[in-house]
């Protein structure tokens, strides 16, 4: 038989019962509670106490709980941790009869929090994938600023992991069983077109594509229980329209996260000198999918140029943008409901520089930045509307009071007079009955049975007329009391002002949120162009700064940078210190090999050749005095070592298969960057995939290729395959090396390995013996070397007696009789 439990567990059970997936937590009072195993599950994970609660049944119910005024935190360790939260409020007041009514209002998801700070300079996104039979459709949306997009991928896997592993989606919602590593998976199917949306709608037309956004439409709709007036048009994103580069490639060039995921020492930390969350998460997105198109780069470049040359506008416009809130996610909460009086305060005081930006845009009389101040719309409508009516430093609740200016609403104002002069108003009347009744010893009295009420002695009784309208109350030994209509209507107002004022003042606060909220777009809008606005003035700032250059574009494959730098390091360790060099590549010979001393600069001058087409390609200027580059459509990289330990991949077969993506998917228009291909297996194994590599690039692909080695042997193939060689210089003064950090032409002739032993302090003892080694091995002519100390066998290939005798033999003086007994002296030999 089922257990019975009281009537407010019952009312539990059943919403949990349509809420499994999810940690449910539960309103009550002061606290929002969770039971059975959420409650263990909660309490584990959130450090609280676990107690019990008494539910009709024998046995006590598991339980915890968090006070409903901070809870906020509590759901954004459960949502980090991998789970969902039902949030349960009460839906009618606790002091009716019965049982208090309660339901789902909201629930959070990894991709929907909404709670995230303000100012973040990046996005959250949450996505929904659909599987068709030629290709992926994506659908991603960042639900705390509303912009949507959706893209079209090839149907290979390796393709669809590096999108969403770029995106860093926090959750993906799928029709299907499908797992992705650090991807919360949300099961769910309904892909109904909302009537409501079509405008969200309006810039995609393909049928696949309208399936998967409605899919993740109708998710967040139906997780956040209310409308979201805030969503933006669906932007499709074209794969063919930016840079590719996988996610191993944006790793090892650190261009948003680097070694330890922080963003110090990035190229996102390099350029963003962004005064607004806006303009941040904007330089992110570019940073992460640089252009392709020529003319769009040049444009951004056009409008970066214009505020290099007009430095006080410039300046201006950063001062202007520094007083911008994150208005796009202020936006978002108005829709959503969750903004307060601060952050309404915080829109008003963006808006209402938005004016003297449009000023200064229009100042600079070129097309381009005029196009952008002509977006900016006159919302000064919301400002005056705010400032008239919310005062200067409201509270952080809107249910409390005390939000709404004096003289804006006549009966707020008339309500806190009430309040506030309550006792002048009984002292005023007393004295107004007195004169119009006569009655000297009236008085005004008050009792928490009766309330208030006109008190008045038996000797007076016989001069109330009916005109007076006074109503008997009660009486007492010596006086009778009454009430009067407008005394009566009085006490109401005195003691329910309070009240009544804290419900007026929220009522006119979610009235002015419903007028503001049919500007959500515009406000959209406007924050879009101050994002742009904002990257163009950081990267000119950035480029005045740093002395970048505008670089040109060729269509012949030629790469043409004099004393290229590679801008963070030079950031890091001052300019005045940085080693520039140039690089020169012509279209028939696009592989450069590199070669030279391990911490000559190899990786640096390849990284930063890397950089500066990625900062080439999003617009900006890029540190040198000269580029001249082509336009390149992909980027793959292979730099560094590291064993993937997680999923078991020694270092080797992590190079392997991030150089299989270059090797396979690299075109004409790519650029290669190998650092030491094959170093992670046996000497001669290493050299054959490095030669064979360098082999099929300069046959089959031909697109520009920088190739570091320590395999000197390689540097040999430059006349067969119009390979050129260059190497990182060093110059050894007694045994100690010095790192000139200077690429220079030819092949480098040795490689210091033991000069940077020496640096690194390994034991005088093994340094000597590795000298020895060396020598022995560099002679090839000595099968046991002796130290000092020890014998120490070095097995080295001595020349045999058979090479000996070969190397003396004429084979065109033998005649065939002699050749055969020289045939068989030679195996007597061997």
């Amino acid at each position: 038989m089922k257990q019975k439990y009281s009537p407010m567990m019952m009312q539990y059970l059943k919403i949990k019962e349509d809420n499994k997936d999810a940690i449910v937590m539960f309103r009550l009072g002061d606290f929002y509670e969770m039971f059975f195993d959420d409650a263990v599950i909660a309490s584990k994970a959130l450090e609280l106490a676990l107690t019990g609660k008494n539910a009709g049944v024998k046995e006590r119910v598991p339980m915890c709980g968090v006070p409903f005024h901070s809870v906020s935190g509590y759901i954004q360790k459960l949502i980090d941790l991998g789970h969902k939260v039902a949030i349960v409020e009460q839906l009618t007041d606790p002091g009716k009869k019965g049982i208090v009514e309660r339901g789902v209002v909201q629930i959070v998801t990894p991709g929907t929090i909404m709670d995230g700070s303000l100012n973040e300079k990046r996005n959250h996104y949450i996505g929904a994938l659909g599987v068709f039979d030629f290709n992926y459709t994506l659908a991603y949306c960042d639900i705390s600023t509303g912009e949507f997009y959706v893209v079209n991928i090839d149907k290979q896997e390796h393709l669809l992991k590096n999108q969403i592993d770029s995106l860093g989606l926090r959750e993906l919602v799928v029709d299907e069983d499908i797992h992705f590593d650090q991807v919360f998976i949300s099961q769910y199917y309904n892909d109904k077109f909302n009537d409501s949306y079509k405008k969200v709608f309006e810039n995609i037309k393909d049928l696949k594509e309208i399936k998967v956004c409605s899919i993740l439409l109708n998710y967040m709709l139906e997780t956040q229980k209310r409308e979201l007036g805030h969503i933006q048009v669906i932007q499709e994103v074209k794969t063919e329209d930016f840079i590719y580069m996988d996610s191993y490639t944006k790793k090892s060039l650190e261009l948003v996260k680097n070694a330890d995921n922080e963003s110090y020492g990035t190229l996102q930390w390099l350029l963003d000198d962004t005064k607004s969350a806006m303009g941040g998460r904007l330089l992110r997105q570019w940073i992460e999918r640089p252009l392709i198109n020529q003319e769009k780069i040049e444009r951004r470049m056009d409008i970066i140029e214009i505020l290099i040359d007009n430095f006080i506008e410039r300046e201006t416009i950063k001062d202007i943008i520094n007083d911008i809130y994150d208005i796009e996610k202020l936006a978002g909460r108005i829709a959503f409901g969750n903004v307060n009086a601060r952050d309404l305060k915080w829109i008003a005081a963006s808006l209402k520089v938005i004016p003297e930006l449009k000023h200064q845009l229009l100042s600079l009389d070129n097309q381009y930045t005029h196009s952008l101040a002509e977006q900016l719309l006159d919302l000064t409508h919301i400002t005056d509307l705010i400032d008239q009516a919310i005062v200067d430093n409201p509270p952080l609740t809107i249910k409390e009071g005390g939000l709404i200016k004096d003289g804006y609403n006549e009966e707020l104002d008339e309500l806190r007079y009430i309040r506030e002069n309550g006792k002048q108003w009984l002292s005023e009347f007393e004295q107004k009955e007195r004169e119009r009744t006569g009655i000297k010893g009236l008085k005004i009295g008050y009792n928490r049975v009766f309330g208030y009420y006109i008190e008045v002695t038996k000797s007076y009784l016989p001069m109330i007329k009916d005109e007076f309208e006074y109503t008997r109350k009660q009486s007492i030994s010596n006086a009778e009391r009454f009430v009067t209509p407008e005394l009566k209507e009085m006490e109401a107002k005195i003691l329910s002002a309070h009240d009544k004022m804290v419900a007026l003042e929220y009522e006119i606060f979610v009235q002015m949120r419903e007028y503001i909220k049919k500007d959500v777009h515009s406000i959209q809008d406007v924050a879009s162009v101050v994002a742009q606005v904002d990257v163009y003035q950081s990267l000119a700032s950035k480029a005045s700064h740093n002395g970048y250059v505008r670089p040109t574009f060729n269509d012949q494959h030629i790469v043409d940078i004099t004393n290229g730098r590679h801008g963070v390091i030079e950031q890091v360790i001052s300019r005045q210190n940085y080693v520039p060099n140039d690089l020169h590549i012509e279209n028939d010979a696009p592989i450069l090999l590199i070669t030279g001393p391990n911490m000559g600069g190899k990786s640096t001058y390849m990284r930063q050749i890397a950089l500066c087409v990625i900062m080439a390609q999003i617009g900006s200027f890029v540190p040198c005095e000269h580029a001249n580059l082509p336009v390149f459509d992909q980027i793959f990289t292979r730099i560094g070592a590291s064993d993937d330990l997680i999923s078991g991949q020694s270092t080797f077969m992590v190079e392997m298969l991030e150089a299989n993506n270059a090797l396979r998917y690299a075109s004409q228009d790519s650029l290669i960057i190998f650092d030491e291909i094959g170093r992670g297996t046996a000497t001669f194994d290493g050299m054959a995939i490095a030669q064979a590599m360098i082999e099929y690039i300069a046959t089959s692909i031909r697109c520009v290729t920088l190739f570091s080695t320590h395999y000197h042997e390689l540097t040999m193939m430059d006349e067969k395959f119009k390979i050129q060689n260059v190497h990182a210089s060093a110059s050894v003064e007694g045994d100690h090396i010095v790192f000139l950090y200077k690429i220079k032409p030819g092949r480098s002739h040795r490689s210091y390995g033991i000069n940077v032993a020496q640096l690194a302090k390994l034991p005088d003892e093994v340094i000597a013996r590795a000298k020895i080694i060396l020598k022995s091995l560099e002679d090839n002519n000595i099968e046991t070397v002796i130290s000092e100390t020890v014998e120490q066998p070095v097995i080295v290939q001595k020349e045999s007696e058979v090479e000996k005798t070969l190397s003396r033999i004429d084979p065109m003086a033998l005649s065939p009789i002699d050749a055969l007994s020289t045939l068989i002296e030679l195996k007597k030999l061997l």
